[in-house]
């Protein structure tokens, strides 16, 4: 194992590498490299490996040691990285990847240095870009997209862009919770749906969230949709099969199929297919995202008054100021500022 390997043990390693051959207490040691390394989840270990072997590789170039690295390697790195107008999100990701790795190896580590904070943060300040945040998804344009649907009540690929809309929508729902909805995870309630969502991205503990949907009973009910998507192709509703997935037209039979059940729609296609009905109903697709659906829903709920908490539980948001970056506040509600100032 890569920890099990190192030349240079130091602290807490050098102690616990003393029990390898202890009979009882060897198999611990082998095991707690792996449990040390689930304090982050498998797609961030690859991340910060991945980031790794290029700083090691940079540093073997150079004749540096990158493990432990010394406070002027990571500096005089990460100022190259500067030099090659990186951006300030692969910047941060080589630092916090070093970082991550010198804490599994329990050595000296640089990045815990005031030095090199400074240097991060003067490296973020250098290759800081304006934010080009993009447009919420609102009512209306949820409207144009039903509209552009029923134009055509037997184009599944119409419906399924508006479906996707609606759930993330109505649910707040990051694009890779969206995705990841199998039939099965929907529990259909009298009054409502369950979602629920196995694995999202500030439940770090893997507890599980449940989205909780309501049936409205108007024409833009996200459940009534729903079920006519499932009727439209055809789905089992117990399988474990993804709801949302490639679609193709049996110009034969003349109906169309989904391609592959157990293949999720990536994210490159959901933008493409979004951005693509957006531009059909006379938007301009390159002001949205599909974020714009989290964004939008929660715009549209703050502007409605929803209580603040409601709003965080809603949207699993692990702190307000992450849940405020998503709300764009209507004129009405920021003119309420200047008309309560007894002016």
């Amino acid at each position: 194992m890569y920890l099990q390997t190192l030349h240079n043990r130091q602290g807490h390693w050098q102690d616990i590498l003393k029990f390898k051959q202890h009979p009882q207490l060897g198999v611990f040691v082998n095991l707690l490299p792996g449990v040390i390394k689930s304090a982050k989840s498998n797609a961030t270990n690859q991340k910060y490996d991945g980031y790794f072997k290029r700083f090691k590789v940079w540093c073997l170039q150079h004749n540096f040691q990158p493990l432990p690295a010394s406070v002027a390697t990571v500096s005089l790195f990460l100022t190259s990285l500067v030099q090659q107008r990186v951006s300030s999100s692969v910047l941060e990701a080589f630092y916090y990847s070093i970082n991550w790795i010198h804490s599994q190896a329990s050595c000296i580590n640089p990045c815990e240095e005031k030095f090199l904070k400074l240097t991060l943060e003067g490296g973020k300040r250098i290759l800081a870009k304006p934010v080009n945040k993009k447009e919420p998804i609102t009512i209306d344009i949820l409207l144009k997209l039903k509209e552009e649907y029923q134009k055509d009540p037997d184009n599944a690929l119409k419906l399924r862009v508006f479906l996707m809309c609606l759930l993330g929508f109505s649910g707040f729902l990051r694009f890779s919770e969206l995705s990841k909805i199998r039939l099965c995870d929907i529990k259909w309630k009298e009054a409502f749906i369950e979602i629920n969502i196995p694995k999202s991205k500030t439940d770090i503990y893997r507890r599980g969230n449940v989205v909780i949907i309501a049936k409205t009973g108007n024409d833009m009910c996200p459940i009534f949709w729903l079920k006519k998507y499932i009727s439209l192709l055809q789905l089992n509703v117990s399988a474990s099969d993804y709801l949302f997935t490639a679609i193709t037209y049996k110009k034969s039979l003349g109906v169309f199929k989904v391609v592959n059940a157990s293949k999720p729609l990536s994210y490159t296609r959901a933008r493409e297919i979004l951005l693509s009905a957006l531009s059909n109903v006379g938007l301009d697709g390159s002001q949205f995202s599909l974020h714009s659906l989290r964004s939008g829903g929660a715009t549209a709920a703050s502007n409605n008054n929803v209580p603040d908490r409601l709003l965080k539980v809603h949207g699993r948001w692990a702190s307000d100021k992450a849940k405020d970056g998503y709300i764009d506040d209507s004129i009405q509600k920021k003119l309420l500022v200047s008309m309560n100032l007894g002016l």
